[in-house]
């Protein structure tokens, strides 16, 4: 006579964490019960090996039992309830397409094998500075970024944005708010932090930047958790040097670079490689939309980092909230700054203005159009940007201590990127 073996089911299971800086405790604690009555507990610090105890009792209700008592204990001595999805939630869903197989999937390319790797390259570069600068991990097979905890939910990534924009919104936090809301954030956005806690790393730039970084990588591997997640509505088509009017594009444009470039600059001699349409159909409508109320378009450069490019193609450009986060200086008002002079938009896409990030990544520009409508000259520094009635700034080099050309808009809907543009040194 055979004894029927009876496999071992999960009834229930949870995830608490405990974040205070002023104690440096960055703990978790998880709970499970099983149908054979087993009750496992395991402990430790955020990203550390955890430890475990393993209990068996007559019947899975007192092992639900132990759970719920352990549980309650946890919360009542300040523990609060991770907001992470469960594993087998997310390993039902259809997530085998990794970001580099949806991005190829969603943005328009055509046949164009340059273009092809071009996002297999801007997906790489992705995942590295993320990986690289937030101690998250990368799911290779998933596609998915996932914290210590594991994914977390959109209510959580929302949350935590407030935090980060009330840490970088002035005047300057005491350090007993800091650590308050160093330690909101870190109970929403698990993170291995090493052994002593410091919230006085959130006070620098680079740290916010690299947290708002994460926030939008979670927010990119949850939408990938979704059946037939749309990230991408964008077409990336190479201009050929094959044909006469891809010839003569690329005349142009270089022309162009070559005449605006300031021989000051480190990057001037940078020359053009390939040029690449870009269109973003929500950009191109709102775009289409406010330039024929306001007018007056000029093409401008936008400088800005392989890695941010694949953000770009999701969104299009886009203006932070004045709490935002933001790595480069917003002199002249909480806008989309673009430059008539294209070795200084050209430091952005190689870190010469900024330290933060890798700074060996391939260099690009944005050529965008700008409508600036109303445009106000600056001749001395105001107050507050944009002044009343006016659409867009205009600095010349050598107004208000500024050596470079400087155009800046205050409505996303005022720029439309129509070429991304890659250099060699």
């Amino acid at each position: 006579m055979s004894t029927a073996v009876v496999s071992r089911a999960l009834l229930e299971c949870c995830t608490l964490i405990y974040v205070e800086v002023a104690e440096n405790s960055n703990k978790v604690w998880k709970g499970s019960a099983y149908n054979d009555g087993t009750f496992i507990a395991e402990w430790g610090r955020v990203g550390a090996q955890l430890q475990s105890q393993q209990k068996s009792y007559h019947s899975a209700k007192l092992a639900l039992d132990k759970l719920e008592q352990m549980k309650q204990q946890k919360l009542n001595k300040g523990y609060t309830e991770a907001q992470v999805l469960a594993d087998d939630g997310i390993d039902n869903q259809p997530t085998q397409q990794d970001l580099e197989a949806i991005a190829a999937s969603q943005i328009r390319y055509g046949e164009d094998a340059r273009a092809q790797q071009l996002i297999r390259y801007l997906t790489e570069v992705n995942i590295h500075e993320i990986v690289s600068q937030t101690n998250i991990a990368y799911n290779a097979a998933t596609g998915n970024f996932r914290t210590p905890l594991g994914l977390v939910t959109r209510d959580a990534i929302a949350q935590a944005r407030l935090y980060l924009e009330q840490m970088a919104a002035p005047p300057r936090k005491s350090d007993r708010l800091l650590r308050h809301l160093v330690s909101q954030y870190l109970r929403l956005i698990p993170q291995k932090v090493g052994i002593r806690l410091d919230a006085s790393i959130f006070r620098t730039k680079a740290e916010l930047q690299r947290q708002k970084e994460l926030l939008e990588a979670l927010d990119t591997a949850l939408m990938q958790t979704e059946p037939n997640p749309k990230i991408f509505d964008c077409s990336l088509r190479r201009v050929p040097g094959s044909t006469p009017e891809g010839r003569s594009t690329f005349h142009q444009l270089r022309e162009l670079y070559e005449s605006t470039l300031n021989p000051h600059h480190l990057t001037a001699n940078y020359k053009l490689r390939r040029i690449y349409e870009i269109e973003i159909p929500s950009m191109q409508r709102a775009f289409a939309q406010k330039s024929s109320a306001i007018g007056n378009v000029k093409l401008h450069w936008h400088g800005t980092k392989a890695s941010n490019l694949l953000s770009i193609f999701k969104g299009g450009l886009v203006i932070p909230p004045s709490s935002a986060i933001q790595c480069t200086g917003r002199m002249f008002g909480n806008g989309i700054y673009g430059s008539e002079q294209s070795t200084k938009a050209l430091n952005y896409a190689t870190n010469y203005w900024n330290a933060s990030g890798s700074g060996n990544q391939r260099a690009f520009m944005l050529l965008c159009e700008f409508a600036m409508g109303k445009t106000f000259h600056l001749q001395k520094p105001k107050r507050s940007y944009p002044l009343p009635g006016f659409d867009s700034t205009y600095v010349r080099p050598g107004m208000a201590n500024v050596i470079n050309q400087e155009s800046i808009v205050y409505d996303a809907a005022q720029v439309n990127i129509k070429y991304l543009c890659e250099f060699v040194d």
